[in-house]
């Protein structure tokens, strides 16, 4: 059959790294991630529905529905294996705990964002192998 010259050009839209051929610590330090994202990103919204309540908690307002929604679109980006939203998500994650701090924020709740930033750190890790492995398929 002939190609036609005027046909659109198409691109592979398919992940080119079949998924059994990725080693488990490389999907596990990416589910990790996302996941923590998920979390992080749930509790930002309960502490925020309870500010906007009335209660005042870390002085958050209904501003922080965008800090939410930039947790929750980082979060898919790290499922989507991007290296870039596993970066963002880290360093955003550092720079709203150095926040909370100075606005008030006790220091004993810093022992689970250790948990968190040691997640973002592999997710990191894991993007990176992925996207090293998908460049060699």
């Amino acid at each position: 059959m002939e190609q036609n010259p005027y046909q659109t050009p198409a691109a592979a839209v398919s992940d080119p790294v079949d998924a059994a051929a990725v080693p488990a610590t490389i999907q596990r330090d990416i589910r990790n991630g996302w996941i923590a994202g998920v979390i992080s990103g749930t509790m930002t919204l309960i502490f925020t529905l309870v500010a906007m309540s009335g209660v005042s908690v870390l002085n958050f307002s209904a501003w922080e529905l965008v800090d939410v929604a930039l947790i929750f679109g980082l979060a898919y980006g790290i499922y989507l294996r991007s290296r870039v939203c596993a970066v963002v998500m880290l360093l955003y994650f550092i720079y709203a705990k150095i926040a909370l701090l100075e606005n008030g924020a006790s220091v004993s709740g810093m022992g689970m964002a250790v948990v968190f930033i040691y997640f973002y750190a592999r997710a990191i890790v894991g993007t990176f192998r992925y996207r090293k492995m998908a460049s060699k398929a």
